[in-house]
């Protein structure tokens, strides 16, 4: 069997990251625990400012006065792992939730869907990315393995015995599940790292050391694969966003609800539902949370849809405190039937795309893929580019031929005029400087073509109808 264990070092600060806006997560911020009274999470901001994981407030506020505070609620970051694995079920199916940010993936089981390993990993880190989260992983041939290796910052994948055995060896013991006393008891005799104790017969240790030392040893070695309780998605669908202030208005509360809508719209696309109830909770800091329910005429799963009915509701509700959450809860579905024509019309195949991209990029790198993008030009030559350049409304004519040529190719087909003439001239800014006269004409087989005159009265080909 091969794991691959995900890390996810700063759930808190991860949700909190989706929550505000860029210039807002700039600024230090830190998770504290005031269990443990210490820094256990921070941002690049804060880590600049000199601060930790490990020192305390007292410390932290020396070093950085205007630091943001968020307080660690391990409830919180279960939550987040949970949407985590909501996300990548259809992905893959054997998920193992461990502790409150930790996650574990079979590989080897999913070779015949994907082709190879490299695909299959595009395909999942792919998911982590989109959803903002940070972490460390590591592969193995048991979960326990996987999870030293993503917890000592490994960051390789090893599919092979020799592979593995060689990045365990490396491992320091205090990264491993052992309890203090074992790794005192270690280091007293000299035994620091992974590769040194396993290298010590099993019935030497059994002399020394408990019963459960010797089955997490075993189980790092990958002689012995103990039971897990496999992750299954519920059959209902919740989505909790803790804010990051106290929010006085219902208006303020729009984009916060377009993050819980979103993923209400990936859960259903994925499934193949739609709903026509949803149900939102906003919870105050003291007293009874405020619920209401949004209902649709017809079922439906797109979120400019829902958005607009939902933005209608909160406009006549008051909040009678500030509020620092909301909750979106959905359990009533149907299934997208036959006849339905948003099955065919708006139907988004999420799995076929991402494995066509992972493909792609363990193929070609990961900078082979990009998104094509309208360009805001009136030149053909600039109507059409990997990156979006502006949010205006794009320029483009009612010529605009479905497809471009990469070059104009002279004109040598017997053709006659059926629109035109459209004239595009290139201003002193352009890169390309010319001045054309567009035209539509159509072949003696029916091909319509855009062909244009330049200056010197040369005819060529620039696009094809269809």
């Amino acid at each position: 069997m091969i794991w691959a264990y995900f890390y996810c070092y700063q759930l808190t600060l991860d949700a909190h990251a989706q929550c505000c806006e860029a210039q807002e997560y700039a600024d230090p911020i830190i998770t504290y625990s005031d269990k443990d009274n210490c820094v256990i999470q921070l941002n690049q901001a804060a880590t600049k400012a000199g601060i930790e994981r490990g020192h305390g407030l007292a410390q932290t506020a020396a070093l950085c006065p205007h630091v943001n505070i968020l307080t660690f609620d391990a409830d919180a970051e279960k939550r987040t792992l949970t949407a985590l694995a909501h996300r990548l079920y259809p992905l893959a199916s054997d998920i193992t939730l461990d502790s409150i940010n930790g996650i574990a993936i079979r590989l080897d089981n999913l070779l015949q869907y994907y082709g190879s390993y490299d695909i299959l990993w595009n395909v999942l880190t792919q998911e982590f990315n989109h959803a903002g989260i940070h972490y460390h992983f590591a592969t193995a041939w048991g979960i326990e393995a996987a999870k030293l290796l993503a917890h000592q910052g490994i960051n390789k994948c090893g599919y092979t015995q020799q592979d593995i055995a060689r990045l365990l060896s490396t491992c320091l013991l205090k990264h491993s599940e052992l309890d203090s006393k074992t790794l005192s008891t270690l280091s007293k005799v000299g035994i620091h790292n992974v590769g040194q104790l396993l290298r010590l017969p099993v019935h030497e240790l059994g002399r020394r050391f408990s019963n459960t030392v010797i089955q997490y040893l075993t189980a790092l070695r990958g002689e012995t694969f103990p039971q897990v309780t496999l992750f299954r998605p519920s059959e209902h669908f919740e989505s909790f966003i803790l804010l990051p202030y106290e929010v006085e208005n219902t208006a303020h509360l729009t984009r916060y609800i377009t993050q819980c809508i979103t993923a209400l719209e990936h859960y259903l696309r994925a499934r193949n539902l739609l709903t026509s109830l949803l149900t939102f909770t906003i919870s105050y800091r003291e007293g009874q949370p405020l619920i209401f329910s949004v209902s649709s005429a017809t079922p439906q799963s797109s979120l400019s849809s829902w958005l607009s009915l939902v933005s209608l509701k909160i406009e006549n509700i008051t909040l009678l405190a500030p509020a620092t959450s909301i909750a979106l809860h959905c359990e009533q579905f149907e299934l997208i039937e036959e006849g339905t024509t948003d099955f065919f019309s708006n139907r988004f195949t999420t799995i076929a795309q991402k494995q066509l991209i992972g493909r792609l990029k363990a193929k070609l790198g990961d900078t082979s893929t990009y998104t094509p993008a309208l360009g805001d030009s009136h030149i053909f030559e600039q109507q059409t580019c990997t990156n979006v350049v502006t949010e205006k409304t794009v320029q483009y004519t009612a010529v605009s031929p479905t497809f471009l040529l990469n070059t104009p190719t002279p004109l040598t087909t017997s053709t006659k005029i059926c629109f035109g003439p459209v004239r595009l001239e290139s201003g002193w800014w352009e890169h390309l400087n010319y001045k054309r006269d567009y035209f539509i004409a159509q072949t003696d087989a029916g091909v319509r073509l855009l062909v244009f005159k330049d200056e010197n009265q040369s005819w060529w080909v620039q696009g094809v109808y269809s």
